[in-house]
């Protein structure tokens, strides 16, 4: 091989090099702390875990808790807004050390990544409209048009309930659960599958235009993603967690957000409509 060769080619592996590099967190792969900053992927459109206030700036109970959670740990937090649909590629490709945006625990996501013991319980509502006659269980769907969040385990629950109660329907995908409760508001679609937090949110905002109409249909209580590699981290956030809950921050902040304390006693028994 000629020497000219061999340069462009050195060239070339290093700009290879280099753009892989880029938009990744530079850490030990033992220690994503080791910087003395947490990273945390979030997907800011989620009303009222994360979203953007009047000011433009991130707020939110899962805000709230990344500050409260990084404190703990003694570093900074640094939030990467990220579409969800996109959100745990990310993670993969170190962008940043965790995933904290309302993210349900399945069988399905523990097998890629791990998931930190609970920090809120949740599950699957339908809401309805106040002008319009309730929707109670899947059933009550037939020939509805029903929003959803893209990639959420709502969008999930909404196809596979088609199949598993033998009913038919349109499921609507939207970017982001504001869209579609607006949709939903506009009379574009009938009803909505979402966390029952969001819902509760929603409702309590505009009780005059939208209601929890369902019983909780499935139970995927929340915690936070990290990568399948990181077990001593996610021991680590664990003991943080822990330490929210004894000192009494995480039903602090439940309260600000929910009006109720769903961060104690969370059912760990998995029940995942898919």
């Amino acid at each position: 091989m000629k020497r000219k060769s061999v340069v462009l080619i050195t060239i070339v592996l290093g700009i290879a090099l280099f753009l892989t590099g880029c938009g990744s967190k530079s850490t030990s792969s033992e220690d994503p702390l080791a910087d003395g900053v947490l990273t945390a992927g979030t997907n800011d459109m989620y009303l009222p875990l994360e979203f953007r206030d009047e000011n433009n700036e991130l707020v939110g109970f899962d805000i709230d808790l990344g500050k409260a959670l990084a404190e703990q740990l003694g570093v900074k937090i640094q939030w990467v807004p990220t579409a969800w649909d996109g959100i745990f590629n990310g993670l993969n490709a170190k962008q940043y050390d965790i995933v904290l945006s309302g993210t349900s625990i399945t069988e399905e996501r523990l097998t890629g990544f791990n998931m930190t013991d609970p920090y809120l319980a949740n599950g699957i509502v339908i809401v309805s409209r106040k002008d319009a006659t309730p929707a109670k269980t899947p059933k009550d769907l037939a020939g509805k048009t029903v929003g959803v969040q893209i990639e959420t385990t709502a969008d999930y629950a909404a196809e596979a309930l088609k199949t598993q109660e033998n009913v038919e329907y349109t499921v609507n995908k939207y970017d982001a659960m504001l869209d579609a409760f607006a949709a939903l508001e506009g009379k574009q679609i009938d009803n909505i599958m979402t966390d029952i937090s969001v819902a509760q949110f929603y409702t309590t905002l505009k009780p005059d235009v939208y209601a929890v109409s369902s019983d909780v249909l499935s139970n995927e209580p929340i915690g936070i993603t990290v990568r399948k590699a990181d077990t001593a981290f996610n021991e680590q956030l664990n003991t943080a967690l822990d330490a929210l809950r004894e000192n009494g921050k995480l039903t602090e902040l439940s309260m600000k957000w929910f009006g109720q304390d769903v961060t104690q006693n969370i059912d760990t028994n998995l029940k995942v409509i898919e």
